[in-house]
């Protein structure tokens, strides 16, 4: 369990590092919204990232995006919300006149856990944008802000699964990630918490 004095400063992280506050190697480069800010996801945000689920589970524009109530009911994208929030799990909102994306992790089981499960000690991920506010560095802050708390917390790695051909897949090997399994269309990437940002 992490220590008092260090939520208080994961706390102070989250809230102020959509900011363009200055901070790790890790954020350099990143783009600035005006105004954007982070802050900790919260169980009244239930609502939203079950809305955001729906848009990181059907990621083509060409195909409708699951509403927030169907995805929840979806037993295989509930899992990845379903008794928000448990005990350990974690998440960014970002917050433009209103939230516009969220990113948040928990930790599975073998008999119970999401597409990109690796082991009960590695928290998986999930993050989406709002559609209308792809492509202006968002989803990279959010993404980036979330491995910084995961190593504030003492986790060793962090694990997603993303299609293939989602362009989400060039972000998150930009930031570390890399692929350990790969199935039909899609694949499971892992972050350690030592790894570097790609260059470039």
């Amino acid at each position: 369990m992490r220590r008092p004095s260090a939520a208080i400063g994961a706390l102070r992280r989250a809230i102020g590092r959509c900011a363009g506050v200055p901070g790790s190697a890790l954020r350099a480069g990143l783009s600035l919204v005006e105004d954007l800010r982070c802050r900790p996801a919260e169980p009244a945000d239930l609502e939203f990232l079950a809305t955001m689920l729906g848009e990181a589970a059907v990621w083509r524009p060409d195909k409708p995006t699951p509403t927030g109530e169907e995805a929840l009911a979806d037993p295989h994208l509930a899992t990845y919300l379903a008794g928000w929030p448990r005990p350990g799990d974690h998440g960014l909102v970002a917050d433009h006149d209103g939230p516009v994306g969220a990113a948040w992790y928990r930790t599975y089981t073998e008999a119970d856990h999401a597409y990109g499960f690796v082991s009960a000690e590695i928290p998986e991920v999930a993050i989406a944008v709002v559609a209308s506010r792809r492509g202006e560095g968002i989803g990279r802050r959010l993404l980036v802000g979330l491995i910084e708390d995961s190593i504030a917390q003492g986790h060793p790695a962090l694990s997603l699964s993303v299609n293939d051909e989602n362009p989400a897949r060039l972000l998150y090997e930009s930031v570390g990630f890399v692929t350990v399994e790969r199935r039909e269309t899609a694949s499971t990437m892992v972050r350690h918490a030592t790894s570097a940002r790609r260059r470039g």
